[in-house]
């Protein structure tokens, strides 16, 4: 193979792309429009789930526990914090919305309403709900707070009588009767309910384990007491922000390696096609074939000039995510001051793209040679994106990472390594699966290259505008 030969078909297919708007737009044009709209996207989900107002409705909102500490003496005498500790949370606060200590300070959160509901039966409320008037029904008992003070003495004090006279006193267990419950209904299958219901629930739930520290407190119990031992876990520490930061990086280091593959095989599919199929219907083959360049020599130059618009698909799309990232800061500078993306491991995630570059340019071109014209290698590229597909999807299980199995898995391993590259992790780098990794992608490389080859070297695949469907047909690796 002269290699001189091969730079100069190559030379040549790429200037000829670089003529033809509709690849340039299709590589070039279409992630610059598909980028910001993907931005505007999600600041339209935001915006619009921040003006939506869930509102609950509430029956009997004055049976919640008024906020009043309890001044009843208590072992030692209570100081200030200790009352202010003995005092019942307030659930509502004073303009009858839900206190703000339990709405949460979520970065993208519904707001709620609360919009109190005579007492009824709960065939009217499921008619309230399924008038859409209110999202979800938070009933609270009249009888509330009568049960929750049962709980406030274990015991009490009865006198001991002597025929009329009290003699003495004993103690006897209080009878709490149940505990107090609090009922929250919503829409079955309505997403706007449930996630009324969700919101509301954590509200109770805070709220709850307040009451239960108020409760503890007016016993003379710590408010800790139950629990026995305190867990430090690393999520413990960090703010919210930094939470969600994390979140969006490790959602990143999945989505980066996709987007990826999906734009190398876009920009490696129109090129193949249009040097193969598009070169058959312009008459162009004919001269390329009977010039001193041999078959192979022709496939090595197509191939290379594919896989050039491939990975050069790859920078482009890198590099709009890089002025993505920092313009990040400019439309939320509390959520992106973490350190979303390495800069280190994406460039190490670009270069790991290379033999996915060179694979579907092989596999494209394959397929491209086979078609008659580019509308057939249109059709012919689809099972290509079907097989694509799968595979990134899979790498996106989580959970999932290189192992024995997944090594040997063509397009998968690739995005896994990809991933691992990109994640900030502090365990070893598992180099013992790269070998395996690029060893099974080169051997679909020349797979690929070798049924190009093959197809360029029979008339029969390179000629076909007057083949019919009766007539007998070819496979990718030669006569059916």
């Amino acid at each position: 193979m002269r290699w001189p030969v091969v730079r100069l078909i190559a030379g040549r297919e790429v200037r000829d792309q670089l003529r033809d708007r509709r690849t340039l737009f299709l590589i070039l044009g279409l992630p610059v429009l598909m980028y910001p709209l993907f931005v505007g996207v999600g600041i339209l989900f935001v915006t619009a789930l921040k003006e939506k107002k869930l509102v609950v409705g509430v029956v009997g909102p004055g049976h919640a526990p008024a906020a009043e500490p309890d001044l009843t003496p208590v072992l030692g005498g209570p100081g200030a914090a200790a009352q202010e500790l003995r005092a019942y949370p307030a659930l509502f606060g004073p303009d009858g919305q839900f206190a703000p200590r339990y709405t949460g300070t979520a970065l993208v959160s519904a707001p709620m309403g609360v919009e109190p509901l005579p007492a009824g039966t709960d065939d009217e409320y499921r008619e309230l709900l399924a008038q859409r008037r209110v999202d979800a029904i938070v009933v609270l008992d009249s009888d509330l707070p009568a049960r929750l003070a049962r709980y406030e003495r274990p015991e009490i004090e009865v006198p001991v009588a002597v025929g009329t006279f009290p003699v003495a006193t004993t103690t006897v267990p209080v009878d709490r009767g149940a505990r107090p419950a609090v009922r929250v209904l919503g829409r079955d299958g309505e997403e706007n309910s449930k996630l009324a219901v969700q919101r509301v629930t954590g509200v109770l739930e805070h709220w709850s384990n307040d009451l239960k520290a108020a409760r503890f407190a007016r016993l003379g119990l710590p408010a800790d007491i139950d629990h026995p031992i305190e867990i430090r876990d690393p999520q413990s520490e960090k703010t919210s922000e930094k939470k969600i930061a994390d979140d969006l990086r490790d959602m990143l280091v999945k989505v980066i390696p996709f987007l990826l593959v999906m734009w190398m095989l876009t920009g490696a599919i129109y090129p193949a096609i249009d040097m193969t199929a598009g070169e058959k219907e312009r008459g162009t083959m004919e001269t390329l074939l009977i010039s001193p360049a041999e078959r192979t020599e022709i496939v090595a130059g197509k191939f290379l000039a594919t896989t050039c618009f491939s990975f050069g698909t790859a920078l482009w799309n890198v590099a709009l995510m890089l002025v993505a990232v920092a313009a990040a800061p400019l439309l939320a500078p509390g959520l992106f001051g973490h350190g979303l993306i390495s800069l280190a491991g994406l460039a190490a995630c670009l270069l790991a793209a290379i033999p996915l570059a060179l694979l579907f340019a092989a596999l494209a071109l394959s397929l491209g040679v086979f078609a008659r014209s580019t509308k057939e290698g249109n059709y012919y590229m689809v099972p290509l994106f079907f097989v694509v597909l799968p595979l990134a999807y899979w790498s996106m299980t989580p959970g999932i990472e290189l192992s024995e199995f997944t090594r040997w898995v063509p397009v998968a391993n690739a995005l896994l390594f990809q991933q691992r590259l990109l994640a900030v992790r502090t365990d070893a780098f598992p180099w013992g699966h790269v070998p395996v990794v690029f060893g099974v992608l080169a051997a679909c490389v020349l797979t690929g290259l070798f049924a190009a080859v093959r197809q360029f070297h029979r008339e029969g695949v390179l000629f076909r505008e007057g083949e019919t469907s009766g007539k007998r047909g070819w496979s990718l690796f030669g006569k059916k």
